[in-house]
């Protein structure tokens, strides 16, 4: 089939023009506007000092989005000590605004622990451990409860380099594609007891000892 390609309106573009008003911290970290390497404004988002899976810089769009979009941004990572996590379909358990219930610390199992009070699908790229290594895969998972629902090659291994993500959210099928080719999808088997991921937040998660990275040009359309 290949990446799906969208075809109604876009839902949000973010050019920065407004600073990051739309945006909500959760954890550690400075996110700001800056001057990328191509000379556009960007989000930077970082939690230099960080541990895997302790707290995080996790950053959220204030709004949500319904069921079938497709998320796109570039992202440019500065180095190899940490990974970069996109949300999507971000909710309460019961399909609330997340934003209503008891504030979080930014630690991973806020988000992911299977006591956790949010429902999402999330995505890793950039799969470093804390001593630079590659992990070399890159993970879907569905929460609460972490659980595993895809696994393929990482496609953004190399540092300082621009990359063009595409995250789909099509119903129970999920997407990643990046500089415009699919790098895996799969289509959740809806065998868990908790309600599917639909409509909800975006949002991102950097993670590390050195992880300091750049989100530009993002946008959101509707498929269809």
């Amino acid at each position: 089939m290949g990446l799906l390609t969208p075809r109604g309106q876009v839902l949000f573009h973010e050019t920065f023009d407004e600073g990051l008003t739309r945006w909500r911290l959760e954890g550690i970290g400075s996110p700001r506007v800056v001057e990328n390497a191509r000379g556009e404004r960007a989000l930077r988002l970082d939690s230099v000092g960080s541990i895997q899976g302790a707290e995080g810089c996790n950053f959220f769009h204030v709004e949500d989005f319904p069921d079938n979009i497709v998320l796109d941004f570039d992202l440019y990572v500065h180095f190899s000590d940490g990974l970069f996590i996109t949300f999507v379909a971000a909710c309460g358990l019961h399909g609330e605004d997340m934003f209503s219930l008891p504030g979080r610390s930014g630690v991973f199992g806020d988000y992911v622990a299977k006591d956790a009070l949010l429902r999402s699908y999330h995505v890793s790229v950039s799969r470093y451990n804390e001593r630079g290594e590659h992990t070399g895969v890159s993970n879907w998972r569905r929460n609460p409860g972490l659980h595993l629902v895809a696994q393929g090659p990482d496609p953004c291994r190399q540092i300082r380099t621009f990359y063009h993500l595409t995250v789909v959210k099509a119903g129970p099928h999920l997407q990643l594609g990046v500089n415009g080719v699919l790098a895996h999808e799969f289509v959740d088997p809806q065998t868990l007891p908790t309600p599917l991921p639909d409509s909800g937040k975006i949002g991102f998660r950097a993670i590390g000892s050195q992880i300091v990275v750049d989100v530009s040009n993002i946008r959101v359309t509707s498929l269809d």
